[in-house]
């Protein structure tokens, strides 16, 4: 179960960081290449502590 949840996990990230790039870089504009990098900063780290949590168990 532990291996189906950290599956889940990286399909869900994987999804969110897609939809980010699709939605702030269709062209190149810096400050929404600054607000991307960020964005994908603060999830890797919400999604290193689900890990973790799912790790655990």
């Amino acid at each position: 179960m532990k291996h189906f949840g950290r599956l889940l996990l990286l399909v869900i990230a994987m999804v969110v960081g897609g939809g980010l790039g699709y939605m702030l870089l269709p062209d190149f504009e810096p400050l929404k290449m600054g607000v991307f990098g960020i964005a994908c900063l603060m999830l890797g780290e919400v999604f290193y502590q689900i890990d973790k949590r799912i790790s655990k168990k």
